[in-house]
């Protein structure tokens, strides 16, 4: 069976890459051989006629993944869009079974794998492509990652509901602060998302500042202390 993760989030700029690289951290803490992929990654930097897709490099640094980041990303694109309109003005063709490759790859060398997408469910990828068909296509239960601020508990619900419909397990939701702002709509969203849905939320990740984003084992201390990852733990277990 497969031994993965598929994070998605509720929308674009809820720290999904944030929430992954110090996911691995964590987990390669517990004695785990940590894999990360980024499929697809839009709003690349060019430097010297290359792409730079830092998102994957975020990742790769903080799983300590040797992989090669062409397996660990392998398309990207310099348009700061969505996949599919990037792709289209880029002459690029985003195409499952490359995605399928590298993955398989990967997977026989990790003991898990974390796979982070772009924006949420419903974001296309090309012509009557989605992310929720990425997710199906790699088998992969779903870890929600959503940010705390107003409207939260719509888009929460609303991925939530997509998921179901799609028949995509979702383990559970981390609440990102993605701005160190704490109003009533930040503390009361965590209680009104629980009474909706029976998925776990699995804690809430605190504001991180500038300094501290690339401190590998800040973050990692960070997601051990704030997000229960027994959950997740034990459901590897049950895909092993």
């Amino acid at each position: 069976m497969r031994r993965g993760i598929f994070i998605t989030g509720t929308d674009t700029g809820v720290g999904k890459t944030l929430i992954s690289g110090s996911l691995a951290s964590a987990l390669r803490k517990q004695g785990m051989n940590v894999g990360v992929m980024k499929p697809v990654e839009s709003g690349c930097s060019r430097v010297e006629g290359r792409l730079i897709p830092s998102d994957a490099l975020f990742l790769k640094e903080f799983s300590r993944s040797n992989d090669d980041i062409d397996l660990i990303n392998p398309y990207r694109l310099e348009h700061p869009l969505a996949p599919a309109a990037a792709a289209e003005m880029e002459g690029v063709k985003i195409e499952l079974k490359r995605i399928e490759d590298a993955y398989n790859r990967m997977e026989r060398n990790h003991d898990l794998m974390l796979v982070e997408g772009a924006g949420g469910l419903l974001v296309p990828l090309g012509d009557s492509l989605l992310i929720v068909d990425l997710i199906k296509s790699l088998r992969l239960p779903a870890l929600v990652i959503a940010c705390s601020s107003l409207g939260t508990i719509n888009h929460t619900l609303l991925t939530l509901r997509t998921a179901e419909v799609s028949g995509i397990e979702v383990l559970g939701v981390i609440i990102n602060h993605v701005t160190p702002d704490r109003g009533l709509a930040e503390e009361t969203c965590v209680s009104s998302i629980k009474k909706f849905t029976r998925v776990p939320i699995l804690g809430v990740f605190p504001f991180v500042e500038d300094a501290k984003i690339k401190n590998r084992e800040y973050l990692g201390d960070l997601m051990e202390r704030c997000v229960n990852i027994d959950i997740i733990l034990e459901c590897l277990k049950g895909q092993r």
